[in-house]
């Protein structure tokens, strides 16, 4: 073979090589091409349930619950079913009174995380909301094992549920251990009948036969129950508004579980028109009713007064009509 053939030859496989090369190069830049677009949608993905689920925050942190249900549906739609989305649909539907969504969410947020104290309190409350008190004593029952701290709900709860005895055991079972709160008070005096100890009754005239002043001294060396109702109840005759907001206050700390102290804290704050807040504290006293419907009748009147000073009428006639109806079945 000539020396000039051997040339072509090798020009020919080295061509044949470097096709080869050119090929096989074309073909990972294709893949790499295509791995990195893949990972762009992805990585775009991910800012966008960023941005959502940020905007859901922000909207529910100002009260537009509906912005932030919308925010959130964007978010389901790129990561379906995820725990957190699940959770804050919840809240969003429990803050707009649509129970039965913000049930339904819940539940499926506590699926993937059975034991959140934050998830399980939610949908206690939500059931609470629905007068599902069964259901949320079951969900009390499985926070106060974990949970020492949350025995006075789980006795709120008992209560609402006509366990009676069970409530009182607890207390009692506190109260031999020396864990009884302060905040269980309340209970302690109404339920354990005949095991307390009352405060000595060193008024000359009974309580409710007191001037406003002379309540206001027994108070000062008598901070029960007993005599600060009678206080509220005077202060709120005499609509000294500023002075029961003041109060009442101090009242609910002393005595978290008694609704009555809501109420009174509730119309002082509505008569000075501080009406988010007077309905917040209306709605908190609301759970603590256990069988007294002329004073579930008096909230309803209160918080419709914090929805017409809010200019929300349809909520107002609502709960003026649940007020109604309430005295009139107990006519």
């Amino acid at each position: 073979m000539t020396t000039w053939i051997k040339h072509i030859i090798a020009l020919i496989m080295m061509s044949s090589s470097f096709i080869g090369f050119t090929q096989n190069d074309s073909l990972a830049l294709a893949f790499l091409a295509k791995k990195n677009v893949e990972e762009l949608k992805l990585e775009q993905k991910n800012l966008d349930f960023e941005k959502y689920f940020f905007e859901a925050l922000q909207q529910k942190a100002i009260g537009n619950f509906d912005k932030a249900i919308t925010a959130l549906e964007k978010c389901q739609d790129i990561k379906n079913d995820d725990k957190a989305i699940n959770f804050e649909f919840g809240k969003n539907y429990h803050e707009l009174k649509q129970y039965a969504e913000a049930e339904v969410f819940t539940k499926k947020a506590l699926e993937k995380d059975a034991n959140n104290l934050y998830m399980q309190l939610l949908l206690r409350d939500i059931y609470n909301k629905q007068n599902n008190f069964k259901a949320a004593l079951e969900v009390q029952e499985k926070i106060a094992d974990k949970y020492d701290d949350s025995k006075l709900d789980l006795v709120i709860l008992y209560i609402k549920n006509n366990q009676i005895d069970t409530a009182k055991e607890i207390l009692i079972d506190l109260e031999k251990k020396g864990t009884l709160d302060e905040t269980f008070l309340p209970f302690k005096e109404s339920i354990l009948t005949g095991e307390v100890s009352t405060p000595n009754n060193t008024e000359k005239k009974p309580i409710e036969n007191q001037t406003l002043s002379e309540l206001q001294q027994t108070y000062q060396t008598d901070k029960s129950f007993r005599v600060l109702k009678q206080l509220l109840i005077k202060l709120n005759q005499k609509k000294k508004y500023l002075e029961l907001e003041k109060q009442s206050a101090e009242g609910i700390e002393f005595f978290p579980a008694q609704p009555f102290v809501y109420l009174m804290h509730g119309t002082a704050l509505n008569f000075t028109k501080q009406y988010n807040q007077a309905l917040t504290q209306l709605e908190m006293g609301l759970e603590y009713i256990v069988d007294d419907t002329l004073l579930k009748a008096d909230f309803y009147d209160q918080i419709a007064l914090s929805y017409k000073g809010l200019k929300n009428n349809v909520e107002a006639s609502k709960n003026y009509n649940k007020a109604s109806a309430l005295r009139e079945n107990k006519s």
